[in-house]
């Protein structure tokens, strides 16, 4: 079954950006914290700018160059890290901040980046020039503490089949970037599509403590004094956002938070991701069409998980019942994950299936600003909708794949 509790919206309690440091110290200095207690509740914020770039193209240029003008710290964590050739350039350029005295800390994801497998003369060389490195174990055995020489084993095995699914930058503690992208070069050369957006304001505090917990409940050790990695932003910004997260073990804010933007749509909705199989999402899209909603989803028409494009395609006839238009883009996997419904835009690594909204560790950002809604559908949805076509129910033996992989959902 699934475990989700209470988690959105934030209670009166929740974390803001200024109690941020606070909340992480106390994690810290508790006793045989997991990578699973840093389930923080974070109040809602403020962003100073929210810049989406969508193709690797454009997003990759823009993290290096934030990366370069690092002064203090960069922290990243990384479901997908790879030795090709974005992944070691990202890799020398970390090297050579860490040269220049900058602070580098890794999260990856063992199954999405193989430290212990193929990338291990990579990973090895940055932990040999001072970053430290976490990584949550997927798979047996689980290990905690900095790679590759100072780790031990968790013999709770608490990481077993729990992906680390986020993909987060947090530079100098005053610029984050979040989105569906791994440092991988399928994501450069426009074989996946996808977008990373750019934050700053208040909120990167809040980014920055979701960074420091986990990377201490992976067994990482942290400084006594957090305040260098805490600056307050030269502009806390006017933009309302929250920031949320999927916590293995039953936190589900970013799921619940993605249930009220759908639910709340009055005029528009526009979905585009990776992954739609889990039928809840999809039965709020389809309640938002019949109450007059506009609904548009894009989609890949060719996907690199076919059981889950198929599950979706199980849907295809209701959904245009509906009047739902559905829209699949051609030449490229679509691996965005970005929902905007009015003047609200979420985006971050959430994938509308069962593995992210209830199981792996996931991150979100939401953001009421009609500004920020026009840039996505400027940079995104307009430019794809454009080039796609329209999806078209399956028929014959088509159909029937489609109906057993829609009914096998749960576990896609």
């Amino acid at each position: 079954a699934v475990e989700q509790h209470p988690s959105w919206p934030p209670a009166a309690d929740a974390v803001t950006p200024a109690n941020a440091q606070a909340a992480t110290e106390a994690f810290a200095a508790r006793d045989g914290v997991r990578p699973h207690d840093a389930a923080f509740d974070f109040a809602w914020s403020n962003a100073a700018t929210v810049e989406p770039w969508v193709e690797g193209k454009t997003f990759f240029p823009r993290i290096f160059d934030d990366i370069e003008a690092a002064t203090s710290s960069v922290h990243i964590l990384m479901f997908g890290w790879r030795e090709g050739d974005v992944g070691m350039r990202m890799a020398a350029l970390l090297e050579r901040k860490l040269r220049e005295g900058v602070e580098v800390r890794v999260i990856v994801d063992r199954y999405g980046s193989r430290p212990f497998g193929e990338a291990r003369g990579m990973y090895t060389q940055l932990a040999a020039a001072g970053a430290q490195i976490v990584v949550n174990d997927v798979a047996p055995v689980d290990r905690d503490g900095l790679y590759p020489d100072d780790l031990h084993v968790d013999w709770r095995q608490d990481e077993l089949g729990r992906a680390d699914h986020r993909k987060l930058y947090v530079i100098d503690g005053r610029v984050a970037w979040t989105g569906g992208a791994g440092i991988e070069d399928h994501f450069e050369n426009g074989g996946f599509h996808d977008v990373m957006t750019r934050v700053t304001g208040d909120v990167v505090r809040q980014a920055q403590a979701a960074f420091l917990s986990s990377f201490r409940g992976y067994g990482g050790p942290l400084p006594a004094d957090l305040t260098p990695y805490f600056p307050k932003a030269d502009d806390p910004g006017s933009i309302p956002i929250a920031y949320a997260q999927v916590i293995p073990g039953g936190w589900v804010a970013a799921t619940q938070a993605l249930r009220e933007q759908i639910d709340g749509a009055r005029a528009r909705l526009d979905v585009m991701n990776a992954y739609l199989t889990d039928q809840d999402m999809i039965e709020r899209v389809l309640a938002a069409a019949r109450r007059g909603v506009k609904v548009r989803v894009v989609v890949s028409q060719t996907s690199n998980n076919a059981p889950a494009a198929k599950a979706l395609e199980n849907h295809y006839a209701e959904l245009i019942d509906a009047g739902i238009e559905i829209w699949e883009l051609p030449g490229t996997v679509v691996h965005a994950k970005v929902v905007v419904a009015d003047d609200v835009a979420s985006f971050g690594t959430v994938n509308l299936d069962a593995w992210a909204l209830y199981r792996d560790s996931e991150d979100l950002m939401i953001a009421r600003s009609a500004e920020v809604a026009d840039l996505f559908e400027q940079r995104l949805f307009g430019p794809d909708i454009a080039r796609s076509a329209p999806g078209v129910p399956p028929t014959g033996t088509d159909r029937a794949k489609s109906w057993v992989w829609e009914k096998l959902s749960y576990f896609l």
